[in-house]
């Protein structure tokens, strides 16, 4: 047995050698990246491997060869660039895959530190595509997981011309990551492997600064993106939606439908199940999915009746926040968009839950919870005239989730995982496969946090 274990282990090299030739205005930076390793397999279906290559993405007078490839599964080779002038990228992304049964984690990380005099014109990184997060020894790769990474090789911009190589030189850089296994229940648990994120406190936060709070018994945090520095405080949006509700599983069998268990391990909390696997056909329509944490926002009351309604032509009920006439309870506002998020919505008991847990277990007295609203989207990036948050950063479109406005008497906003924000039904009274959308949408919580808590 402990043969089998030794064995077990997969060991991936990522070498980049880069050449620089300038003058005093002009900078052409040649770069290879080798990425080679080996792998030994025996019966227990050990599968760390590289897939789909991406071609690269380039930015200014940069170039590529076009002769990088994956060899092996394992190596990817032959990638080379230049680049021209600072400001100049190449990145490519990649997929990180755990094709086995067996959880893995990184045992080590090894790589070549750039010089004080190379880092002033050159960075060279490897990061997680998911959330702009820079790979860290302990990481989980659980089985049949898929981390897309984002490899990307870059000229400086933020140069004095005083910063500029004064000569043609050569620049050897190396990244190898050392995969072993892991015990089978070390695989994620609330959306994040059990060992605390890291992050680093500091007194002005920037949009997209990870943070954390975390439990010191079970070594589980919730991780938060920063959306906000507002001096004292930061406002941020959790990395994933709450696990509450119900699991929804739609197939050609049909559709099936549980209510989760306040038994299940995360339940209430963050957790990366909520992360939607959906099959959209040619038309647009689910063929199939599996969520977890959908929820109403809202039930649906028989005597909220649209005066004048013609059924097949628009929706002939209104939700609490809406009027007879179409209109807007003046208790939310004049006018749509309207916030109506309050204790009249079914997420309002799960969020305070939340923030309970917050306060009491991880002694955090300062946090307050609310929804994301429509107009922080629109701050991130987000475009309601074209249904759009591909301009937002790519975490504020992980899970699909309720925003606190409400964009109709029928309707509230949400943002999802194709990369939209769109007006979706908020009540549960309608049923069946592609009809109820809200059942496919979850609870992401926002917090506003006092600096000193963190």
């Amino acid at each position: 047995m402990e043969k089998q274990r030794r064995i077990k282990m997969l060991s991936l090299s990522a070498v980049i050698v880069a050449v620089l030739g300038l003058t005093v205005a002009f900078a052409a930076l040649s770069t290879t990246l080798n990425i080679k390793g080996s792998a030994y397999l025996d019966a227990a279906k050990w599968g760390i491997k590289f897939q789909n290559l991406s071609e690269p993405s380039i930015v200014g007078e940069a170039s590529d060869a076009k002769t990088a490839k994956i060899e092996k599964d394992v190596s990817i080779n032959d990638i080379k660039v230049t680049l021209s002038k600072p400001g100049d990228s190449v990145t490519y992304t990649v997929d990180l895959v755990n094709d086995g049964d067996i959880n893995a984690k990184i045992e080590n990380i090894e790589k070549t530190n750039l010089t004080e005099e190379q880092q002033k014109y050159i960075t060279f990184t490897v990061k997680y595509k998911e959330d702009d997060t820079e790979l860290k020894i302990g990481d989980i790769l659980s089985k049949k997981e898929v981390k897309p990474l984002v490899i990307k090789i870059e000229y400086r911009k933020d140069l004095e011309s005083s910063d500029l190589p004064k000569s043609a030189q050569g620049i050897n850089l190396s990244y190898k990551l050392d995969f072993v296994q892991t015990d089978d229940k070390a695989e994620t648990t609330s959306g994040i492997s059990k060992a605390c994120t890291t992050f680093e406190k500091k007194d002005t936060y920037s949009v997209g600064d990870v943070i954390a709070l975390c439990n010191n018994d079970t070594k589980v945090s919730e991780d938060f993106y920063v959306i906000r520095d507002n001096g004292s405080t930061v406002t941020a949006l959790a990395k994933y939606n709450l696990l509450v509700g119900n699991k929804f599983i739609y197939d050609e069998s049909g559709e099936k439908k549980t209510a989760i268990s306040s038994s299940e391990e995360g339940y209430g909390l963050q957790s990366e199940k909520t992360k939607e696997s959906l099959v959209i056909d040619a038309s647009g329509n689910f063929t199939s999915y599996t969520v977890m944490g959908g929820i109403a926002f809202s039930n649906y009351d028989t005597s909220n009746i649209i005066n004048n309604c013609v059924a097949a032509m628009e929706h002939c009920y209104y939700e609490y926040w809406g009027t007879a006439d179409r209109g807007l309870n003046p208790k939310y506002g004049s006018s749509y968009p309207a916030d109506v998020f309050d204790s009249n919505s079914n997420l309002y008991a799960p969020l305070k839950n939340y923030e309970n847990y917050i306060k009491n277990t991880l002694n955090k007295t300062s946090v307050s919870t609310k929804l994301l609203t429509y107009n922080q989207a629109i701050s991130l990036g987000c475009v309601d005239d074209t249904n759009s948050c591909a301009s937002a950063p790519s975490w504020v479109t992980t899970t699909w989730y309720y925003l606190s406005t409400a964009s109709s008497y029928w309707s509230v906003y949400t943002i999802n995982p194709a990369d939209s924000i769109q007006a979706d039904q908020g009540t549960s009274f309608n049923s069946g496969a592609g009809s109820n959308n809200n059942i496919l949408i979850g609870l992401r919580p926002v917090i506003t946090i006092s600096k000193s808590d963190l």
